[in-house]
């Protein structure tokens, strides 16, 4: 089991976090370039956990699939063993919650802007010949 993360432990993660960025005496670019990166992996963490075709949600179709079957002992161990993974899952997710907001408040603080989750982009050819272009590189 993890301990709840309070704002003191928050803090203690946050300065370490920073300190982390700050080791390399980068210039502040690259260091919200570090902040940004940060962001976006944990919150891509957070995603992957918790959305609706992520892990917890499919752990959570598997239990509630078996459910009518309690009772039933060959039902009753998968039960047990998908409830034990579920309830691993909800202390990682609480971590990384923890992360990621420790993320965005070092991105604030090196930075001055708060965080916020951009859509993926997508990329189009615009139907330029790409061999003229990629001779230089032969």
């Amino acid at each position: 089991m993890t301990k709840n993360t309070n704002t003191s432990d928050l803090n203690e993660l946050i300065k370490l976090k920073l300190s982390v960025i700050k080791y390399h005496n980068a210039n502040p670019y690259t260091e919200s370039s570090i902040a940004r990166d940060a962001c976006y992996t944990s919150f891509n963490s957070v995603q992957f956990k918790l959305r609706g075709d992520g892990q917890m949600a499919d752990v959570a179709a598997e239990i509630k699939g078996l459910i009518p079957d309690e009772g039933q002992e060959i039902t009753n161990v998968k039960l047990e063993r998908l409830l034990d993974r579920y309830e691993g899952m909800e202390i990682e997710l609480a971590i990384l919650e923890d992360r990621h907001n420790a993320d965005k408040a070092v991105y604030k603080e090196i930075t001055g802007d708060e965080w916020t989750a951009r859509p993926k982009r997508t990329f189009k050819s615009n139907g330029m010949s790409l061999d003229s272009r990629l001779a230089k590189f032969a």
